[in-house]
């Protein structure tokens, strides 16, 4: 992996990449811990980072990564899960059919540093650890969206919809899923059909 790239600006944010390449996007609400709203997305194999959003404009776009993303990963969320106040990355490694939480380090208070989501050696602990284990393959799973804290726990969850055209949730907690979730809309072809939840 390539060392970071920060590319800061005005207007469209010189160096970023252009929306229309983005293929994966998940809101991270104000990770940076400067009043404007940040998120994670993927162009390609590349992991990009977006912070300080202006409502039309980015203030920098600092590519974290350069492999790994495109095929073998899909971004769930990037919110705080471990409960230490700084935002972690969540996402499915399609290889092995897991969920893997990314811890994040704060740079102060509950900045976090974006630099230790870049990979998982630079992260809190020095390495990704298992959120959900096997059964969370595009196949089983095909659609997935971490949201913030839907049932009170303060941990934000997850739903999904299952190959069957099931809906379930899937309540967070900061170490780890279990079991197979709530189910809370049974299995109708409708659901088979969707492109994308959200």
């Amino acid at each position: 992996m390539e060392s970071p790239v920060a590319v800061a600006g005005g207007g469209g944010c010189d160096g970023a990449p252009n929306p229309a390449d983005l293929t994966q996007i998940v809101a991270a609400g104000d990770a940076t811990d400067d009043d404007r709203t940040d998120f994670f997305a993927t162009v390609g194999d590349d992991l990009w980072a977006f912070t300080g959003y202006h409502g039309a404009t980015i203030g920098q776009a600092t590519r974290l990564a350069t492999s790994g993303w495109g095929s073998e990963r899909d971004l769930v969320s990037a919110l705080d899960i471990s409960g230490d106040g700084v935002t972690d990355l969540l996402y499915r490694n399609n290889t092995t059919s897991k969920l893997m939480l990314r811890k994040g380090i704060a740079v102060a208070d509950d900045e976090v540093d974006v630099d230790s989501l870049a990979s998982a050696a630079n992260s809190a602990g020095g390495s990704d650890t298992e959120y959900g284990s096997s059964g969370w393959s595009r196949t089983n799973i095909p659609l997935l969206m971490g949201t913030p804290d839907a049932n009170g726990d303060s941990v934000p969850d997850i739903w999904t919809v299952h190959a069957n055209g099931s809906v379930r949730f899937y309540p967070g907690s900061p170490t780890g899923l279990s079991g197979s979730g709530s189910e809370i809309i049974s299995p109708r072809s409708y659901w088979q059909t969707r492109i994308t939840i959200g």
